[in-house]
């Protein structure tokens, strides 16, 4: 398309020097009918070459959208198979700079950037060809200016590149910026710092600013640049030219068609000023959008792993284990247990002992040295994670909920599911009758992070939509916590009877919560340092004995007031 284009443009200025000569060989007995087809062959190549222009246009622009497309699921594909420590890591808002806005930039380089490019290549050099065959020493002596075009090109498009990435860089800490403040504008509100934030924004709005201006300062300098330098040829042209036609070299015909041929160049040359920008846009963003994509999940299948595994049965060993963060001393110490398959373990210890470390670990949301953790006798590591992941329920402390309807969180786990299993899982979990309550029910739009919600509707929401998947681990970690003491026994109790057959793992602060488990371990600074059933604990006196009599202390006291 972009050939058959170039082709019916360069052929007009052919027909128009044929006409010039024409008329000048038979000015005086010319007719209007024998100019006419000219006329019409001319219009005919400008309605062609429109065609064609359209057909080019129309298959890169569909081609662009759907190279996006794929771009764009890939790396959210990518972002899905990343492990847990590389977004904590990472600002958000800037991962969502790179999947919206980076890829733009990138479209419009694999789209109309590409193109264009090919497109001026092409009508340069096949112009170039029919005007040395009009006549070399004029051809040359115009396109003196265009070496300066190269050499302007080559300088300038490295630091539109730099100054692009740090546009993107600087955009994305204001996306961050952004993101940070709607999400804790309670307290920022309750800090009264609204000012402050205020003008933190505005000075990063200003950086943001001052890099647009200087990118676009540099631009505003080319495309004069790209305009004057033809103009010199113009220039030349009309001299030698000129004298060239005086002395018959050439035609009068050749020298308009040379005119045109040559006033054709600008186009390409003008192109070049918005390729080199679109160039530097989609590389400084495809730079950004490769550090995601060729960085590795760190936790993931093994070479060695096992495919002929489908189904766990919940026996959970840690043998001699030990983990650290990276820069950070050792949060788990050698720690041994045996968790038999059916039972329920609970987790106490103060605040940063490893308790959600050690827990994290089983669903591989951290990963371990090989043959320090074993599921039914196997490595952990051996286990392909999507049948580990989809038989662990997990519930944490912080709950969050979808922008959905309350049954669509509730159902996040499962394929399909009926109404009917919605709502015996929200009974399970003593949710059922405040359901029935909602105005819409099951309907009801939950809000953003659940906001909706109270907080302990939305821990109740996250353990029904744990036990809805019948995970054969089930790991509650301080999932209790925005419930009342009377609440956690009923769903506790109920939780007794449907998840009979299930490991369950449960992380709390409250002796209550823990004491029917059948074996309740105590972490403190990563190791175990009481292990026994609840009765066994308060024989020891320990650490356990000294939390139950602080917490009956408190409870004592509370009933007092």
């Amino acid at each position: 398309m972009v050939f058959l284009t170039n082709i019916t443009t360069l052929v007009a200025p052919i027909l128009l020097k044929w006409v010039i000569n024409k008329l000048e060989q038979n000015i005086e007995t010319i007719t209007q009918a024998q100019i006419l087809p000219y006329a019409a062959g001319l219009l005919g190549l400008a309605v062609l070459s429109g065609f064609f222009r359209f057909g080019y246009r129309r298959l890169i622009g569909g081609l662009a959208v759907q190279i996006e497309y794929d771009l764009r699921n890939h790396l959210f594909r990518h972002l899905q198979k990343m492990h847990q420590a590389y977004f904590d890591e990472e600002s958000i808002g800037d991962l969502m700079s790179r999947v919206t806005n980076d890829l733009e930039s990138v479209r419009r380089l694999v789209g109309f950037a590409i193109v264009f490019m090919v497109d001026s290549i092409v009508f340069f050099f096949m112009a170039l060809v029919i005007m040395l065959r009009i006549d070399p020493i004029l051809t040359l002596l115009v396109l003196i200016p265009y070496p300066i075009l190269a050499i302007l090109v080559q300088q300038t498009t490295g630091r539109l590149h730099n100054l692009y990435e740090g546009i993107q860089e600087s955009f994305a800490e204001m996306n961050s910026k952004v993101q940070e403040n709607l999400s804790g504008v309670r307290v920022v509100k309750a800090y009264n710092l609204e000012q402050r934030e205020i003008t933190d924004f505005d000075h990063k709005n200003c950086q943001f600013i001052e890099l647009n201006r200087r990118f676009y300062r540099l631009e505003a300098l080319l495309f004069p640049i790209f305009r004057l330098l033809p103009g010199v040829g113009a220039m030349v042209l009309l001299w030698v030219g000129g004298i060239r036609v005086v002395e018959d070299k050439i035609t009068i015909g050749d020298f308009v068609a040379f005119t045109a041929y040559l006033a054709m160049l600008t186009r390409p040359v003008v192109m070049l000023g918005f390729i080199v920008n679109r160039f530097a846009q989609g590389a400084a963003s495809m730079d950004r959008i490769c550090a995601i994509l060729d960085t590795p999940p760190l936790v993931k299948d093994e070479p060695d792993v096992r495919r002929d595994i489908e189904q766990i049965q919940g026996e959970i060993q840690f043998r001699n284990l030990s983990f650290s963060y990276p820069n950070f001393p050792p949060t788990l110490k050698n720690i041994n247990l045996t968790v038999p398959a059916g039972s329920t373990i609970a987790i106490v210890g103060g605040t940063g002992s490893g308790k959600s470390t050690l827990v994290n670990l089983v669903p591989r949301i951290l990963d371990v040295e090989p043959n320090t953790l074993f599921v039914d006798g196997i490595d952990i590591r051996q286990i392909p994670l999507q049948t580990l992941r989809s038989q662990i329920g997990v519930v944490q402390q912080e709950a969050f909920l979808f922008s959905d309807l309350l049954k669509n969180n509730i159902a996040f786990g499962v394929e399909s599911v009926s109404s009917e299993q919605i709502k015996t899982v929200a009974h399970h979990v003593d949710l059922l009758t405040q359901i029935e309550e909602f105005p819409d029910r099951l309907e009801t739009f939950v809000g953003e992070k659940g906001k909706t919600l109270s907080g302990g509707q939305k821990q109740r929401t996250a353990i029904a939509r744990a036990i809805l998947t019948q995970p054969k681990i089930l790991i509650l970690d301080d999932a209790f916590a925005s419930v009342d003491t009377h609440t956690e026994d009923i769903i506790l109790q109920r939780l007794r009877k449907v998840m009979a057959d299930s490991t369950t793992i449960i992380i709390s602060h409250r002796i209550s919560t823990v004491k029917s488990a059948d074996l309740i371990i105590v972490l403190d600074e990563g190791q175990i340092v009481e292990s026994g059933t609840h009765t066994q604990l308060l024989a020891e006196d320990g650490f356990y004995a000294s939390i139950h009599q602080r917490q009956l202390l408190t409870e004592e006291i509370e009933t007092m007031n």
